[in-house]
């Protein structure tokens, strides 16, 4: 009924293969329809487990404070430099948190933008915000804004700001502190030590008059932390002139939470007519 595929020829038996082609294309088909049979499978199976759950998202230590608080922290930031007026500033403020009094600016609407650049967690839902704020002359001031933003929401500004130095451009070589050069340099320590504390605790400018070169303007922080002690103070560059360029290094504490932290300020003292006064306080260097 069927032919026989094998033929006689010169006295011996002989198979007549099928030609190569033909064989390398029918290994092909065996091998596509095996793999297409795999990816069915896989997926069935997929498809008939019990999805695992999924696990769930993992805060980091060092994630931001959300959102909200940053935002927080720039529209106080701004309205801070526009009008430092406890009154206008008291819906951004923790409830019981003091400002001190401060004196607006000679023109308003000089922020022209500001934005967060960096967060500090301090522990118990309590962040310093830097903020870095462009003003319309060119300058840019960054302020270290203390914010409480619990994981529930309702952030809100814990005190004063700081005045904190804007980073040195990448490739910048900064000054290096050096030690208080000169015979003032014990008049110009006692200065800082009694500055400092009276700085963070002051309710307003009044209250450093005795301390602050006469014509300059320096707003106290009114109690948003304590000074714990006051380390040493170093020069930068190396002059013995009548104008310093000061870092001094602190221990703060934050009454809210009795969180003790390091801090560096950075100052600028005058002597006039034979006595040192605090000129600018440029705040907290980290």
């Amino acid at each position: 009924m069927f032919g026989s595929r094998f033929k006689k020829k010169g006295g011996g038996d002989r198979h007549e293969g099928r030609p190569p082609a033909a064989v390398l294309r029918g290994l092909g088909r065996v091998a596509l329809w095996a793999a297409v049979t795999l990816l069915l499978v896989r997926g069935a199976g997929s498809l008939l487990s019990t999805p695992a759950a999924e696990a769930p998202a993992k805060v980091g230590k060092d994630a931001g404070p959300g959102r909200g608080a940053e935002a927080t922290a720039a529209a106080f930031a701004r309205a801070w430099l526009e009008d430092p007026d406890p009154r206008g500033l008291a819906p951004y403020l923790v409830e019981g948190a003091h400002l001190g009094r401060g004196t607006a600016p000679a023109e308003p609407d000089q922020v022209a933008q500001a934005e967060v650049s960096g967060a500090e967690h301090i522990g118990d839902g309590r962040w310093v915000l830097t903020v870095s704020c462009d003003l319309r002359d060119a300058r840019v001031l960054t302020l270290a804004v203390p914010v409480s933003a619990p994981v529930g929401g309702g952030a809100a500004v814990l005190g004063a700001p700081s005045i904190v130095a804007t980073p040195a451009a990448a490739g910048a070589d900064p000054e290096s502190p050096r030690p208080l050069a000169g015979d003032q340099a014990g008049a110009i320590s006692e200065l800082v030590a009694k500055f400092l504390p009276a700085y963070l605790s002051a309710a307003s400018s009044k209250e450093l008059s005795y301390l602050v070169a006469p014509g300059s303007v320096v707003v106290p922080t009114g109690g948003a932390v304590e000074a714990v002690s006051v380390g040493g103070v170093d020069q930068l560059g190396d002059g013995e002139g009548l104008r310093r360029e000061l870092t001094v290094a602190t221990r703060v504490r934050e009454p809210a939470s009795d969180a003790v932290y390091p801090a560096e300020y950075r100052l600028r003292v005058e002597e006039r007519v034979g006595r040192w006064y605090v000129a600018v306080v440029e705040g907290a260097v980290g």
